[in-house]
């Protein structure tokens, strides 16, 4: 198949929805397929020149909810040289509404169009999302998603938010398809990361997000404040990895409260020396308010590193509820006491059997099959396109 994989953020960006991007993409033309990402063009850069496919470019109005359709026509211009037989929209604002709105007009003009598949990974889906406060965002946003000829999901909390969002009316079918990871390249990378010298002296907590409102990581700060004490006596550090809007302003609250010594927060940390800080925590924690399916909980379970979490559904589905057969320990989401209370009882809990049933449960979440299900929808769609009335 020609397949436009159809996003509004990419490389130089490096976050969930980038990483999963490429991924798809690469997946896809392993298997023969021939895919070029149709992106908006950033303000950080053009993406690596090294991709094993090509990279095209639609610019970003200013005020996109006024004009959400305007990425039709770099989607269109790209139709008429590559000629595509699907298009994968991530989201539905502003890439996939874009698209079907496109879809529909060339079949009202007698031209036969790719198969449209919409993947929401979170984003304009959220509760909290920013754009739902413009005016006809919320519209844009449904009539997206309803008008795709399949949705591919990437966790059941996604599926049950896009019900809500599509009331009354159906969403179209529907598939779950988790992220997926390369497990023999992620113990590759981890044999070669143990050969490193230590990135963190000593044991430590992890905890690996950009750093940012949805995030809550001022929330883990507030946690180890109230704790630290308890970190000092285990001779143990809480880190915090990663960059954002928030960095600057949370080091000057570690600054402010004395915490240097149990919390650090050293920016970016990538390649091996990530590989090596996921296989050498005491335990992995997230304070996320909102997720679509955090690529990070894939590697800590791909590590067999227990995940200490906030409750939100996400976090529920893939770490599990049951305490007997979870590979985690829940908090409830925002809550400062209930943070602090499971923290507090991580810090001394045994955590050998929730490492094993870590290693066990990710045997489920192959790259493989991540690629097998985008696959199927894809072809899917093509074969609903062809079928659908003039």
């Amino acid at each position: 198949m020609r397949i436009c994989l159809f996003t509004p953020t990419f490389y130089p960006h490096v976050g969930g929805a980038e990483l999963d991007a490429d991924l798809i993409a690469r997946g896809l033309v392993a298997r023969g397929h021939r895919v070029t990402v149709l992106t908006q063009k950033l303000k950080a850069g053009p993406p690596p020149a090294d991709l094993p496919y090509p990279v095209a470019f639609y610019r970003r109005l200013f005020k996109q909810h006024r004009l959400p359709a305007a990425p039709a026509l770099a989607l269109h211009r790209l139709h008429k040289r590559e000629r595509f037989d699907a298009v994968l929209a991530f989201y539905s604002y502003p890439c996939g509404y874009a698209a079907v709105r496109w879809g529909r007009r060339e079949r009202r003009r007698g031209r036969e169009r790719p198969g449209i598949v919409l993947s929401p990974r979170g984003g304009d889906l959220y509760p909290r999302f920013h754009g739902l406060k413009k005016r006809g965002v919320p519209e844009v946003i449904a009539k997206g998603y309803r008008a795709a000829d399949r949705i591919v999901s990437i966790s059941a909390w996604i599926s049950d938010r896009l019900r809500e969002v599509c009331a009354p009316h159906d969403t179209p079918p529907t598939t779950v398809v988790f992220n997926g990871l390369d497990l023999d390249a992620w113990d590759a990378e981890a044999a070669e990361a143990r050969k490193l010298a230590p990135v963190i002296d000593g044991p430590f907590v992890l905890h690996l997000a950009r750093v940012a409102p949805v995030k809550r990581q001022d929330l883990a700060v507030d946690a180890v404040t109230e704790l630290a004490d308890a970190f000092r006596a285990r001779g143990l550090r809480y880190v915090i990895v990663g960059e954002g809007e928030l960095l600057g302003p949370l080091r000057s609250t570690v600054a402010e409260r004395g915490l240097q010594d149990v919390l650090s927060l050293p920016g970016t940390i990538g390649g091996l020396e990530k590989s090596w800080l996921f296989h050498h925590a005491r335990f992995f924690s997230s304070t996320s308010r909102e997720e679509g399916l955090g690529n990070v909980t894939l590697e800590a379970m791909a590590s067999g590193l227990p995940m200490l979490a906030s409750d939100i559904g996400p976090h529920r589905e893939l770490i599990g509820e049951d305490p007997a057969t979870s590979w985690g320990r829940l908090w409830k989401s925002e809550d400062l006491p209930s943070c602090v209370a499971a923290l507090r009882a991580m810090l001394d809990e045994d955590l050998g059997v929730l490492r094993e049933r870590a290693l066990r449960e990710r045997t489920r979440y192959t790259r493989a099959a991540m690629i097998d299900g985008y696959e199927a929808a894809l072809e899917a769609a093509v074969e609903d396109a062809a079928g659908a009335p003039r």
